[in-house]
């Protein structure tokens, strides 16, 4: 953030003098390379910490898939306790990889907080199946039941956002595609960018996918 503020400040500097001097102009140069390889750098520590998150996600994923299926109602089984617990240690893990958020461009910036922000949709999603698997049989545990399902897939729906934008993200810096998504069902498989170049080879369109 500081080199960007200092570039603003030469930028201004510049065009008020009429960009007539080389030393600034050139000094304008190295301050923007400075901070594309600062952002560049901060996009591969997201794209790490986006990897990991989805990770431990997945068996909260599964977890869930398995009481609240994607389509259909409820499957009438309960999760047990311990299993509950795990996921919501998996989720304290993930919002944890994130850690404290460095200094990146908007673009960078709105993909970090789309992931936080699906992590924290599961983590509300598990809260909701808590409340509903110590609640007795009736609507207020449908209630609960429903909120739970809709949030899991709010959550998905967050994270496919940000993951996507964090994969234009890593096309700009020259990385290639990379597909970090998480799947509404256990084993899914997701390319948002299968249907995009039809006829594409893996070597004209290479990529990393995370399903």
């Amino acid at each position: 953030m500081a080199a960007l503020v200092a570039l603003n400040i030469v930028l201004a500097t510049l065009i008020l003098s009429g960009g007539d001097d080389d030393p600034l102009a050139e000094r304008v140069a190295e301050l923007e390379a400075e901070e594309e390889a600062r952002n560049a750098e901060v996009i591969t520590q997201l794209t790490e910490q986006a990897t990991a998150a989805h990770d431990a996600l997945l068996p909260v994923m599964e977890g869930l898939h398995g009481v609240l299926p994607a389509e259909g109602p409820p499957s009438g089984s309960v999760a047990p306790a311990a299993d509950v617990a795990g996921w919501r240690s998996a989720v304290d893990d993930a919002t944890a990889t994130f850690g404290e958020p460095p200094s990146g461009s908007t673009e960078v910036n709105t993909a970090r907080n789309g992931l936080v922000l699906a992590v924290d949709l599961l983590g509300s999603a598990v809260t909701a199946y808590e409340s509903a698997a110590a609640t007795p049989s009736g609507a207020q545990q449908d209630t609960l039941l429903t909120l739970a399902s809709d949030l899991r897939t709010q959550a998905v729906g967050a994270w496919s956002v940000a993951a996507t934008q964090l994969d234009v993200l890593n096309i700009d810096a020259g990385n290639g595609h990379v597909h970090i998504n998480l799947p509404i069902r256990p084993g899914e498989e997701v390319d948002p960018h299968s249907l995009e170049v039809p006829g594409s080879s893996e070597e004209d369109d290479p990529h990393t996918s995370h399903n």
